[in-house]
C-alpha cells in the first residue's frame, strides 16, 4: 500500500503578499528569499554599481513592508516588483544625472565666484596704482583728471569750473592719461 505523504501546500506570489496584507511578516520574508537575487541581477543590467543595486532592491522590499496594506497590485507580483524595481532604478539614474548637473554648476559657480574675489583684488590693487600715480602728478593735470574720471564732467564743464581754456583743459587731460598710462605700464610686473 502506497504511504500517503500529506501534499504541501505551495502559495502563489500573490497569496504571499495577500497574507502581507495581513500583517503576516513571513510572506514578505518569502517574497525576499525568492525575488532578492534575480531582482539584484535585474538591476545589475541597469547599474555598474552593485551597492547602489543592493540600495534599490532593499528600498524596494522596504517600501512593500511599510505599504503592503494600502498597495493594491492588480497584476501578478512578479511583473509588479521588476516594473517597480525598474521605475526605481530609472529614478536613481535620473537624479543622480541631476546631482552631477548641480555639482558642476555650483563648481562653475565657485570658479566664478574665486575670479570675481581675485577681480576684485586686481581692482583693489590698480586703484592704489592709480592713487600713487596721481600723488606725483603736476598739480593742474591732476585736477583735469579728477574731475574728468571721478567728478564725471565734461571738458567743458572742467574748462569753466577751472576757468581755463577748452584746448588747454583737453591737452592737460591727455597728458594727464598719458602719464597715468606709463607709470602703470612701468609698474605692471610689481
Amino acid at each position: 500500500m502506497k504511504s500517503e505523504r500529506p501534499f504541501e501546500y505551495i502559495p502563489s506570489d500573490t497569496e504571499l503578499l495577500n497574507r502581507g496584507e495581513n500583517q503576516e511578516v513571513f510572506a514578505l520574508e518569502e517574497l525576499y528569499k525568492i525575488y532578492w537575487n534575480p531582482l539584484l541581477q535585474f538591476a545589475s543590467k541597469f547599474l555598474n554599481d552593485h551597492d547602489s543595486c543592493k540600495e534599490i532592491v532593499q528600498g524596494l522590499f522596504v517600501h512593500l513592508h511599510t505599504r503592503h496594506q494600502s498597495l493594491k497590485i492588480t497584476t501578478a507580483v512578479r511583473p509588479y516588483l521588476y516594473t517597480s524595481l525598474r521605475n526605481r532604478i530609472f529614478n536613481y539614474v535620473r537624479n543622480r544625472s541631476l546631482y552631477k548637473r548641480h555639482i558642476i554648476l555650483a563648481s562653475s559657480r565657485a570658479e566664478y565666484v574665486s575670479n570675481d574675489v581675485e577681480q576684485f583684488m586686481d581692482v583693489v590693487e590698480l586703484n592704489k596704482k592709480i592713487a600713487d600715480c596721481l600723488r606725483e602728478m603736476p598739480v593742474k593735470y591732476k585736477e583735469v583728471y579728477l574731475l574728468h574720471c571721478q567728478g564725471h564732467f565734461t571738458v567743458k564743464k572742467i574748462a569753466f569750473i577751472l576757468n581755463r581754456p577748452v584746448d588747454t583743459v583737453e591737452k592737460q587731460l591727455r597728458k594727464a592719461k598719458a602719464i597715468l598710462r606709463n607709470y602703470l605700464l612701468l609698474t605692471k610686473d610689481n
